[in-house]
């Protein structure tokens, strides 16, 4: 799993660490403005999970009647 430092303002991806600490450790070199928020960590989602529901088959007695 890898974290992306983002630039906010261009939406391009600067670097990709792979712990979160590492991450912020870039993330604390770069240049910061007083009171704006340029860079961003984005964190690594997880594949989603096939969800899985129980479908009971309803047995018409008319269709296996006839």
């Amino acid at each position: 799993m890898s974290f992306q430092i983002i630039d906010t303002f261009t939406g391009k991806v600067l670097t990709t660490c792979e712990t979160q600490a590492q991450a912020e450790k870039a993330e604390s070199r770069l240049v910061h403005e007083p009171g704006e928020t340029r860079y961003e960590i984005v964190a690594p989602t997880p594949p989603a999970k096939e969800k899985t529901t129980k479908v009971e088959v309803a047995e018409d007695a008319e269709e296996e009647g006839n």
